[in-house]
């Protein structure tokens, strides 16, 4: 992509890839991703064999936690996903480049604690899902470099702020900055 620009209210907005994003999997994050690679970083838990990540398994069914298998394609770049990736690619080639790679786990209790639960609902069980799926989508993001920055008035002494998982998030949060320097500028006119 190349950095995207526009003009608004009088101030230039461009948006740009984020060069040294933070990846999310170090952040407090509700879900546990974990993947077994000698070659990628696929997750926050590494397994360093099949034996140990089958007993982290056989411990989160005991405790009523959910598990959600995800997939990795890798060709020129990795990508994850919830879903296999077979069949899904114009190239054909995804039945070489892609697999398995780890388990999503949402613990029980932590849901509980996050929530105020006493109960592993239906409805708790759904929220939990929706969890892993958003977490996933951040991280592929990160994996795959889509992660933006803004400037305002990149000439001028301006404002930016990085680590935005869309460019129209990264586009709506440098309107808002300009608005409020808009109506800050306003409101110095009316005092003086």
């Amino acid at each position: 992509m190349e950095a995207k620009s526009e003009q608004y209210k009088g101030h230039s907005i461009v948006i740009e890839y984020d060069q040294n994003p933070d990846n999310p999997r170090n952040w407090d994050n509700l879900c546990e991703f974990h993947y077994q690679s000698s070659r990628y970083l696929l997750g926050d838990h590494h397994h360093t064999d099949r034996e140990s990540i089958n007993e982290m398994l056989t411990e989160a069914r005991k405790q009523g936690d959910m598990i959600f298998s995800y997939y990795a394609y890798i060709h020129s770049g990795v990508t994850i996903s919830m879903g296999s990736f077979y069949g899904r690619l114009p190239q054909g080639h995804a039945e070489f480049d892609s697999g398995q790679c780890g388990f999503i786990v949402v613990r029980r209790k932590k849901m509980l604690e996050e929530f105020g639960g006493k109960k592993w609902t239906r409805k708790l069980k759904e929220r939990a899902e929706k969890a892993a799926q958003a977490e996933l989508e951040e991280f592929d993001n990160y994996l795959r470099g889509e992660i933006y920055g803004y400037i305002i008035d990149e000439d001028e002494d301006g404002h930016s702020c990085w680590g935005y998982f869309s460019i129209e998030d990264a586009m709506t949060e440098a309107k808002s900055i300009v608005d409020h320097i808009v109506d800050k500028a306003k409101r110095n006119i009316m005092i003086s």
